[in-house]
């Protein structure tokens, strides 16, 4: 669906640069159709540049300190944000509009798959550059659609459950390792609240929001009224989240790693993404979306990946 809806904004947004264009010329403010259009694109592109900047003022990421207590620069905080402004632009105009559920198979790996569930208002494209990263390596992995779009949280797990069993049988492995980006991470706890955890060998989430974010209340859906931290209120037993929490063993949680970061400029607060229990790596001065891109990080799940499919379970 996302998909469908990226191709859809695509061409929304080509009839708006149209209109823009035009608007400029009758008006005399671009003298060429070029210059008229030049001046729409550059229009649009300051417009959904403000929307991810003003995020990062929403979630408290520009206030927040560095592992080592300090304020991060200035210009280190400038360039995360523009990189995180390139890698949403490269997601939605390259890697969703034409994204479909994938599986890549490499009959010489023996050790356990790895399925990779993407977060709110994404889809499978979103694991594209992870996937080469995986396929280098020889690792078999799959990446799924959890749809639909605005749907409950708890509706992701038959989908996960059927993609972990297709894994397991195509590969004929036991267990699986998931890595979850954002609202998948919360889809995989999900899921192993349903199916049990006897399949899993590892769970890794990315950026995951396993507190709640405040910035949820401005989404849609009731996935994201789930994720929605018991703000001014005590939590109790039906909040979704923490319902979630009270499922979970410690042995269940020694099988989860959360990476994170403490710049995150969707997930507020950022501390929001320490899951008690498990192995907690936060990160600096990285965008939410520009954990599933970033060269470090990317090292650093495929570190966690190896560790975890070289588990015992």
């Amino acid at each position: 669906m996302i998909a469908r809806l990226t191709r859809f904004m695509i061409l929304i947004q080509l009839l708006t640069l149209a209109g823009l264009s035009t608007l400029f010329l009758s008006f005399g403010w671009a003298d060429t159709p070029a210059i008229g259009l030049l001046y729409a694109i550059v229009m649009m592109t300051l417009l959904r540049a403000g929307i991810i900047f003003n995020n990062f003022f929403l979630s408290g990421a520009l206030r927040q300190p560095m592992g080592n207590g300090q304020r991060a620069p200035l210009g280190s905080l400038a360039r995360r944000m523009l990189q995180e402004f390139w890698y949403s632009m490269v997601c939605w105009f390259r890697l969703f509009p034409l994204a479909r559920p994938f599986r890549a198979h490499f009959a010489q790996d023996a050790l356990p798959p790895v399925l990779l569930l993407h977060g709110y208002g994404a889809n499978s494209g979103f694991w594209k550059p992870m996937s080469q990263q995986l396929s280098a390596a020889g690792i078999t992995h799959a990446a799924i659609d959890l749809e639909p779009l605005l749907g409950s949280i708890d509706d992701y797990a038959e989908l996960i459950q059927t993609a972990a069993q297709e894994l397991c049988v195509s590969h004929g492995a036991q267990t699986i390792v998931i890595v979850g980006h954002s609202m998948g991470g919360l889809a995989a706890r999900a899921w192993l609240r349903r199916y049990g955890d006897e399949r899993l060998a590892g769970l890794i989430t990315l950026g995951t929001p396993h507190f709640g974010s405040t910035l949820a209340a401005y989404a849609m859906g009731e996935n994201a009224r789930q994720m929605l931290p018991a703000v001014g209120k005590e939590a109790s037993a039906g909040d979704w989240l923490t319902s979630l929490a009270n499922s979970e063993s410690a042995d269940l949680r020694a099988r989860m790693r959360s990476i994170y970061s403490r710049h995150d400029n969707i997930v507020a607060p950022q501390q929001s993404a320490l899951l008690p229990g498990a192995s907690n790596m936060p990160l600096d001065l990285v965008g939410h979306v520009a954990l599933g891109f970033d060269r470090d990080v990317m090292q650093l799940l495929m570190t966690a990946i190896t560790t975890a499919r070289q588990s015992r379970y």
